[in-house]
Order: structure tokens, then sequence, then C-alpha cells
């Protein structure tokens, strides 16, 4: 731990640090204060350390001594522990899907087969709805749980509501709006609710497998949607993806398309600005279609503005599941 914390800091700012402690375990020496009130400084002990200074020094040299007793060292710590992270634990950032491999999913799949119907749904809904595929798929294909698993039920315009992330299983809107071109989720969406005779009660991604009889949507088995994915794009020479790629992506997309980076955050559910890492696509080189991007967008005030099944202002809503 020693030899970590030597390296938090520049030479000059740990010499500075160091004259702080000594002079501070000096004050505590003279004042006879227990040796386990010393460190860590209660906030009251830095105060009586303060007021000693007052009228010797400069405040900014006071503060400057109250800071390197206060450093937080954990923080600080695991900071240094990333910058020594080996290059053999490093891993290279994940590309984005991107408008192009949607079109191309939307070109190769056979949009009167259920399963492939099924699949050009909800790659365009967690691309453009910046939506991780834990929101919207079942992790078993015949059982599945309808209080984290979107039902049809569950849709409502102008948005679905889904188990998310972090709302979990109280649910959160998946705003779903509508593009031009192949790449519309609601266009898809509508196709894949007739050709799959959904009713209220099925997951919203499940498909038709005959006799009345359907499957839920999964990430990881043979037929499930990864795979089907990654099958068409090698065959055209994109690299193999993973299901978080749809986010980046979609992000990605909305970011250098020009809408602003206040709306994306809000229509993608993020709790920070960390989405802004995704506007590396720009600068990275990597294959995005930003330029020709023509994307719509809606907002919605309110909670209640879901009115049942539908489209609204080229929106539709589906709720996270509950």
């Amino acid at each position: 731990m020693a030899a970590v914390l030597g390296n938090m800091w520049a030479p000059s700012t740990r010499v500075k640090y160091d004259n702080s402690v000594t002079l501070y375990l000096c004050r505590c020496e003279s004042e006879g204060l227990p040796l386990d009130k010393r460190l860590p400084a209660s906030e009251i002990t830095l105060c009586t350390f303060a007021a000693h200074l007052a009228g010797t020094m400069a405040g900014s040299s006071i503060r400057s001594h109250l800071t390197g007793l206060k450093s937080p060292c954990l923080s600080y710590l695991l900071k240094e522990a990333d910058n020594m992270t080996p290059g053999s634990s490093r891993c290279a950032p994940r590309p984005p899907v991107t408008l192009a491999m949607i079109r191309a999913l939307h070109d190769s799949l056979n949009l009167s087969n259920s399963l492939d119907v099924c699949i050009l749904v909800v790659a365009t809904m967690a691309f453009w709805s910046q939506a991780r595929l834990g929101e919207l798929l079942s992790p078993l294909s015949r059982l599945f749980d309808s209080s984290c698993t979107p039902r049809l039920s569950d849709l409502s315009s102008p948005a679905m509501t889904a188990g998310t992330k972090v709302a979990g299983l109280q649910g959160e809107d998946i705003f779903i709006c509508r593009q031009n071109g192949h790449a519309d989720p609601i266009a898809a969406l509508s196709c894949h609710i007739t050709c799959n005779s959904l009713t209220v009660d099925l997951p919203l991604f499940s498909y038709d497998i005959g006799d009345g009889r359907h499957l839920a949507l999964t990430r990881q088995k043979s037929t499930a949607f990864m795979h089907c994915c990654n099958e068409i794009w090698t065959q055209q020479g994109w690299p193999r993806l993973t299901g978080h790629c749809f986010c980046i992506g979609g992000t990605t997309e909305l970011l250098v398309a020009g809408v602003p980076p206040d709306v994306v955050k809000v229509t993608g559910r993020w709790l920070s600005d960390v989405f802004l890492r995704y506007w590396r696509c720009w600068n990275k080189g990597w294959a995005c279609d930003g330029a020709g991007c023509e994307v719509t967008w809606c907002v919605v005030m309110g909670p209640d503005t879901h009115t049942g099944v539908g489209t609204k202002d080229g929106c539709a809503t589906a709720p996270a599941a509950r």
C-alpha cells in the first residue's frame, strides 16, 4: 500500500503534504493529544489545528495544510490503482453497432418469418432506445418473469415500461421514437405484433412457433438474438459484437446526428454523463452513419401521457417491465 500511496501525487505535492502532516503531528504532540485521536483527524481536531495556525500564515496556506491532512486516501488509491493497471488487463473499447449494421439486418432477415421479425424489432429498439438487452429479453425461452420481462400489455404511447438496470423491478419508460427508413422501430414493432399474433399476456419479444405456441427471444442459445445478428454481420465483414454494443451504437448515432446531449441523456435514462464517452466513435474513425442519419424524437411530459398501444407524435412507448 505504501508503494501505491507514494505514487498518488507528484513529488512536489507529496513533499508539501508530508510537511503538513509533520506540522500537524507536532501540534498534536505539544497538546498531548492521544495517538488514536490524531489520525485520521476528526473535524473538531482539524478546526482546532486551523485556529492555531490562524494569524501565523496566509489563509490559503492553512487550506493547503488541511487538504494534505484530509485528502481522501481511498479514492486516490483507487485512482492510482487504475493508473497502474497492466496493459494485459486493459480491454479495448467495444465498437458500436452502426446504422449500416441495423440496415443490413433489415435487408438480410425474412420479415415474413416470425423469428426474424422479432430479431429486427429488438435490434431497432435496443439501438434507438439505447436499451440494454437484459431490459428487453427474457433469460429463458419457455418461462419468463413478467415482473422483469416486458409484455405486450406494457406497451403504451409513446413509451414502453420495462425493468431496467437502474430502476430494477419498479420499471422505467423506454422511449421508442419513429425513424426514417428501414431502421424504424415503430414499423418493425407493428410488423412484429401482427406477424407473431401477440396477445397481451405474452412477452413483447416472443415469436410464434406454430400451433398457437410462442417462445420468448433470448440472448444466449443458438437461435438467440446475438447469435443471429452476428451470423449476418460476420458474413458481411463486420466483427462479432456483444449486446451492449447496441446501446453504445444508438447513443453514438444520436450524438453524432446532432441530437442535444441532454435529450440523449433523458431518452437513454442515463443518471450521469458517462454516456458522453460513446461520442468516441467520431474521433476513432469507426463507421458511423451520423452524417446521413435522420432522427425524429418527441418529448413526453408527465407520467400520465401513456394512453395505450399506438403512436403519438411519431413515437410509441413501452413500459419497462415492472
